[in-house]
């Protein structure tokens, strides 16, 4: 009698994990360079993103992986090199909606950096927003560190708002009465800019 030999086969599943995208959606990363981690509140407060300036800034994301990148070392939970880092790249690539999101980061020297930035990209289309910060600015703080990061931020917005708009207004140091009377002049001329597009 013939004996029947057992062939045994062993089969072998290779599974295939496609990876899973770790990027946070723009909403996510515009909140997380926009929220403070640490205790306490932020003074003078900071203006918020209207829905349409989320919109822009969210399109900047979405549109540039570099500015992705860039806007991701904004986290206000990491190091300010790295905040630095991340607005000078804004910077190169224009991202002019990303920039005037950062003047409501928590950390007033990225509020600095990104007021410089704008003034050198010259792109008009910052003042409306920039005029709102300036308000929200337009208040004393007391303290010698916390005053005279303060007076540079004002010295900052007189800067970069008289050059965009030609309406030259110096500020040294703190000055919210200064700050309030460049905010009237600056808005009177971009009201005066609007009455001229409405014209042509």
């Amino acid at each position: 009698m013939r004996s029947l030999g057992v062939i045994h086969k062993t089969v072998i599943f290779i599974v295939i994990i496609a990876p899973v995208s770790l990027a946070q959606a723009p909403k996510d990363l515009i909140k997380a360079a926009t929220t403070r981690p640490w205790p306490g509140e932020n003074y003078p407060a900071l203006p918020s993103l209207s829905s349409e300036m989320l919109e822009r800034v969210a399109g900047e994301i979405t549109g540039s992986e570099t500015v992705r990148r860039a806007y991701e070392k904004l986290d206000a939970r990491r190091r300010n090199v790295e905040w630095f880092d991340g607005v000078a790249e804004l910077e190169k690539q224009k991202a002019v909606w990303s920039l005037l999101s950062c003047v409501c980061h928590p950390s007033d020297d990225v509020q600095i950096h990104a007021l410089c930035s704008l003034k050198r990209l010259q792109d008009q289309r910052a003042i409306p927003f920039l005029l709102i910060y300036a308000e929200y600015m337009a208040v004393h703080e007391s303290g010698s560190e916390n005053a005279t990061l303060h007076g540079i931020i004002h010295e900052s917005i007189a800067e970069t708002l008289s050059s965009l708009t030609g309406i030259g207004i110096t500020i040294r140091g703190q000055n919210p009465d200064e700050l309030k009377n460049g905010v009237r002049g600056w808005r009177r001329w971009l009201a005066n800019q609007d009455i001229k597009q409405g014209i042509k």
